[in-house]
């Protein structure tokens, strides 16, 4: 007689406390594995989890085509974000590129994907008739409300306008993108061009993306109410500094989250007026979430970081809920160098009139184990001890 015991019997959590709990290892694809195998109950949600995101590299595609086209095939519908990268190629391995990828009918079964993100691909080696070809098979993604290019190369703007326009959907755009064409020529052309107005979100972080897609935003902001409410840009340089005096003042007071990831070394002889005056944060009457990226603590401290006290007074957004700032330490002791009373003060008073709470994030060095990890932690949280009393206080530390 088998003593096998059934699915009843193994069954002695409620489903949605087992929910939760696998929905917690979201990431661990090792854990969703082992989950999947313990019932059928466990396999749904697993399963949910291990093929949200898949990614479809030069030497993967044809065997995962062939699999997800399989009548029996049963994780097809769970996929809502796909990857492909040309630059994770194989040696001697064969691969089929983005182009060649888009052109397999196999995808159509994918039609329900709402994310795609585009790598290392170079649209200006196809023909134009190519570049329309390769459109209409991306158009076949009606879901998608996010598209990411990062490392795509493109000739102007006008063929980025073209792709997100067949996607009536699409939400959120991420443009880490370059063009062949002379930066001044790339801006003035995009200048003309006017993004879908469905995009809310906009993610930049590219010397020619920056200026260029800013370009067409800030000109159609002159003729209508600016559209996009969510504004991440990364790397940003001192010479972005008038671009994101007008970007403020220009569509300030309709963006809701901001995030700006700070290029350091390249801050180092702009005064502590001319960044406060260039941002002008009391612009943002609609903020939500301020994210400031891209700050090192450190024996010699830049304008960044002695200024960021007196940016950070300019809010004025009775809507502000959070604010998040990220800080890199190479040595425990540079903890000292900076300012946290000046910071507490301006972040308590940012309490006081509504925002909700603070996270400070801490990078360190990949060889920091998680007991160092702790004391500055720990050092971080005595150092803003009012705010964190008031539970206003999210300090977390990262080896990376």
């Amino acid at each position: 007689m088998s003593t096998v015991p059934s699915a009843a019997h193994l069954q002695r959590l409620p489903l949605e406390l087992t929910d939760a709990i696998i929905d917690h290892l979201h990431s661990d694809v090792v854990a969703l594995g082992a989950c999947s195998m313990v019932s059928s109950e466990w396999l749904k949600r697993s399963r949910h989890h291990i093929f949200t995101t898949v990614q479809l590299w030069p030497w993967r595609i044809h065997k995962f085509v062939k699999l997800a086209a399989s009548q029996k095939c049963t994780f097809s519908d769970h996929i809502q974000r796909i990857e492909l990268d040309d630059a994770r190629v194989k040696p001697e391995v064969p691969g089929v590129s983005f182009t060649d990828a888009m052109s397999l009918s196999q995808l159509s079964r994918l039609s329900q994907v709402e994310a795609i993100q585009v790598r290392s691909v170079d649209w200006t080696a196809l023909s134009p008739a190519e570049q329309g070809q390769l459109r209409t098979r991306l158009s076949r993604f009606r879901q998608l409300k996010r598209l990411e290019f990062d490392a795509v190369v493109f000739h102007d703007l006008r063929e980025v306008v073209k792709i997100i326009t067949s996607f009536p959907l699409l939400k959120h755009l991420s443009a880490n993108v370059s063009f062949t064409k002379y930066t001044e020529h790339a801006i003035a052309s995009a200048a003309q061009l006017r993004l879908p107005r469905n995009v809310e979100t906009l993610e930049l972080g590219t010397e020619d993306g920056i200026p260029v897609v800013l370009s067409s935003v800030l000109e159609s902001a002159t003729i209508a109410d600016p559209h996009v409410t969510r504004l991440n840009l990364r790397n940003l340089k001192v010479d972005h500094l008038p671009l994101l005096r007008t970007t403020v003042r220009k569509i300030g007071n309709h963006l809701r989250h901001v995030c700006l990831d700070l290029d350091r070394d390249t801050w180092e002889n702009v005064t502590e007026d001319d960044y406060i005056k260039s941002l002008k944060l009391s612009r943002l009457t609609q903020l939500r979430s301020l994210k400031i990226e891209g700050l090192k603590l450190s024996q010699k401290q830049s304008v960044l970081e002695t200024s960021l006290p007196r940016l950070l007074s300019r809010l004025e957004s009775p809507f502000l809920q959070h604010i998040s700032i990220s800080f890199s330490l190479d040595f425990f002791v540079d903890l000292d160098n900076f300012d946290w009373d000046q910071l507490q003060r301006v972040l308590k008073e940012l309490h006081f009139f509504g925002m909700k709470g603070a996270k400070i994030t801490i990078n360190t060095a990949p060889t920091v184990d998680s007991g160092k990890q702790k004391v500055v932690e720990h050092w971080v949280r005595k150092a803003l001890r009012e705010l964190d009393e008031r539970g206003a206080l999210d300090v977390t530390v990262l080896a990376s």
